[in-house]
């Protein structure tokens, strides 16, 4: 169960001390009282002039920060939409609504109140920030009677759930029930929207069966809450609402998921006009793989279908399955998520088509069972599934083992083994060479799923004959005098297997080949590969594209006075700074020792890389922790925009140094922007590491 997020107190803030008294009233309301123990010391020796009483959820809700921070008192009548004091050890969670909108109240997880949704509340309470937005902290409580919860709510999309916009407010959502997951007090519902998936958390209640709302289309009024990164910020939302009499069940699940028409594989997410939330759909095959928990493989006909799902009901390879599950996008072509099967007989297993690594390389035998023969390279023991290594002609690919394998030492097979494998066809997309495609997906790597170690068949063995053994016979003849010749023998069949595992493995190689030793950045060959492609792009689309050189100012000082150690670290979290300064298509790069360039592609009007170059100098603006010390640098940015200062990359390159210097001359810590006056000291071309 994720915790309660949105604008509600965490154990960074630690609650006061609360007791709970009940009394019997006249008029025979319920009283609850919350009484504050501790005493807030005060912050001034100047008291601050009084506060005037909120009266309204809407008034403290919509507090500044600065201003719910000065503890405005409360005072209001509303519902209780929501309460649970089991979602969170740290303190229960009230929502409270009165007619101008909703607001959460931060109170004990103990004792646990009789307050029930419906219930209406006298609360007098201040305001305070909380972890997102302002909050009820501090309340008394008095239940003075029972109303209902709102009856309506205005509808709302993710786009606006996600903006913050609705923090804590009672609204409505529409979306299919994905899956359920059950807590000992609580369920939540994964739902899936027309603006993307989102998770609604209720009270569990007893005797409700709620497995079979799972593929209905519902609409719940719920609070919304925000989820929030350590540093306050919204990162995605939660909702959290009263009980099922709040869920409206639009669209009934059938009652047996299995009893839909049944699709083919091949028609899962083909285009179809008017297309909405696709409910779970029925495809039928026969097993080719199972991980229980995990992965289920099965193929139907010459297509396969590959899926996570969390049952681990055992099957065999070769049984007949039912799966029902929802329609989802994969990397590589279509598959189910929270899907469930069952068996409808048993079969013939398969037959696993026999491929080359370079067939499997083109992808129509994703998801299938295949049969490659290759060479062990190399193999992995410290991930959750073994890993083995092998090459197949100029071909590199990986082979999985279940979890189950971990242990793959005593395995009978050795490097230089060659190997006939057995498994399930798994592509890896190359995403970044996929979207230059235009929609085309491009084949990065491939996987074999395997079943059980008896997928692998050794077909030969290393000769007993090596080298080394050949070696080690003229040592014993000739003694120690052909010691030195045994190990340089060694060394070299040593480096020509490495060798070897190196030349297969062409993705880590052109990593390397492309990117800086010490911050990972692009180095001189990709980053040119890039501000080539995008020059096209610029010339092909007529948009923009600008060069920024940057510069750290005084960087050698530090250097000197904390050491080339720490300059090494300070180097790297300067370059995650700029990185986070950036747009993601942006592309930045590592010059020399203390200098960076960075292509900015696709930009609309020239401002927008000023406005970057800008960001970046503000970046780094906050000191640098170095241990026990600190440090401060600044940067001096360069701009040089397409086609003013230059149509190829000498030029553009040549104008943002220029303009850098220029930066530098006006007293660093800033940015200049080339222009024409600066040509006569665009005299050299930055010298971009490898």
């Amino acid at each position: 169960m994720a915790s309660l997020a949105g604008g509600y107190p965490s154990n960074r803030r630690p609650e006061r001390a609360s007791g709970f008294r009940l009394f019997i009233p006249a008029a025979c309301a319920c009283l609850l009282t919350l009484t504050n123990l501790g005493a807030r010391a005060q912050s001034s020796s100047k008291p601050e002039p009084p506060l005037h009483t909120l009266t309204t959820a809407h008034a403290a809700h919509s507090l500044p920060p600065e201003e719910a921070a000065r503890h405005y008192p409360v005072h209001l009548r509303a519902v209780a939409t929501y309460y649970d004091p089991y979602i969170d050890s740290r303190h229960a969670a009230l929502f409270v609504h009165d007619e101008t909108g909703s607001i959460f109240v931060s109170m004990p997880s103990r004792p646990i109140l009789p307050i029930t949704a419906g219930a209406l509340l006298d609360i007098t309470g201040t305001t305070d920030i909380g972890d997102y937005a302002p909050i009820i902290r501090s309340p008394k409580i008095a239940i003075v009677g029972q109303a209902q919860v709102p009856a309506e709510a205005p509808q709302v999309a993710m786009a606006q759930l996600t903006s913050g916009a609705e923090d804590g407010q009672w609204v409505e959502v529409e979306g299919l029930i994905h899956a359920v997951r059950l807590t000992p007090t609580n369920v939540t519902f994964d739902l899936a929207t027309l603006g993307g998936p989102v998770s609604a958390t209720t009270l569990r209640e007893a005797g409700q069966d709620y497995d079979r709302l799972v593929d209905s289309l519902v609409r719940v009024h719920a609070n919304s809450a925000p989820v929030f990164n350590r540093s306050l910020q919204m990162v995605g939302v939660h909702l959290y609402f009263p009980g099922l009499t709040e869920m409206k069940v639009i669209e009934a699940a059938p009652a047996d998921p299995f009893a839909v028409p049944v699709v083919s594989i091949h028609n899962l997410l083909r285009y179809s006009p008017n297309a909405q939330l696709r409910h779970r759909m029925h495809v039928q095959g026969t097993v080719t793989l199972q991980w229980p928990g995990q992965i289920l493989c099965i193929q139907q006909a010459s297509e396969g279908l590959c899926m996570q799902t969390a049952q681990a009901t055992p099957v065999i390879t070769g049984d007949r399955v039912d799966v029902a599950g929802f329609p989802i996008q994969s990397d590589y072509k279509a598959t189910l998520e929270d899907a469930t099967f069952r068996t409808a007989g048993s079969g013939v297993a398969p037959a696993p088509v026999a491929v080359t690594a370079k067939q499997a390389f083109e992808g129509d035998h994703d998801a299938q069972l295949v049969s490659i023969d290759g060479v062990l390279v190399d193999e992995n023991r410290a991930t959750s599934n073994p890993t083995l290594f092998v090459r197949s002609g100029d071909s590199l690919f990986s082979v999985l083992l279940p979890t189950a394998f971990a242990d793959i030492r005593n395995f009978p097979w050795r490097d230089g083994s060659q190997l006939r494998i057995t498994g399930i066809c798994s592509v890896v997309v190359d995403t970044e060479g996929s979207t230059l495609r235009e929609g085309a997906v491009r084949t990065q790597s491939v996987r074999l799923l395997l079943r059980s170690t008896g997928d692998v068949t050794v077909l030969r063995t290393p000769s007993w004959w090596t080298p080394r053994h050949a070696l080690l016979t003229i040592i014993v003849i000739v003694a120690f005098t052909m010691a030195a010749i045994f190990w340089i023998v060694m060394l070299r069949r040593r480096v020509e297997q490495q060798t070897q595992v190196i030349r297969g493995n062409e993705e880590r190689l052109r990593h390397l080949a492309e990117h800086d030793a010490l911050t990972d950045l692009p180095n001189r060959t990709l980053f040119y590969d890039r501000l080539n492609v995008a020059l096209e792009r610029v010339r092909r689309f007529k948009t923009g594209l600008a060069i920024l050189m940057i510069d750290l100012d005084r960087f050698k000082e530090i250097n000197d006075s904390l050491g080339h150690q720490a300059g090494d670290q300070l180097l790297c979290e300067v370059a995650a700074r700029i990185s986070a300064a950036v747009r993601k298509t942006d592309t930045l790069a590592r010059i020399g020792g203390d200098e960076f360039v960075v292509l900015l592609p696709d930009l609309q009007k020239r401002e927008d890389g000023e406005q970057i170059a800008a960001a970046i100098v503000s970046s780094l603006e906050a000191p640098f922790a170095m241990g026990t010390r600190q440090a401060s640098v600044s940067v001096s940015v360069g701009v040089c925009t397409y086609p003013e200062g230059g149509s190829d990359p000498a030029s553009l390159l040549q104008g943002a140094d220029a303009a850098m210097y220029h930066a530098k001359a006006q007293g660093k810590n800033g940015y200049s922007v080339f222009n024409s006056a600066m040509a006569s000291h665009a005299m050299r071309e930055p010298q971009l590491q490898v």
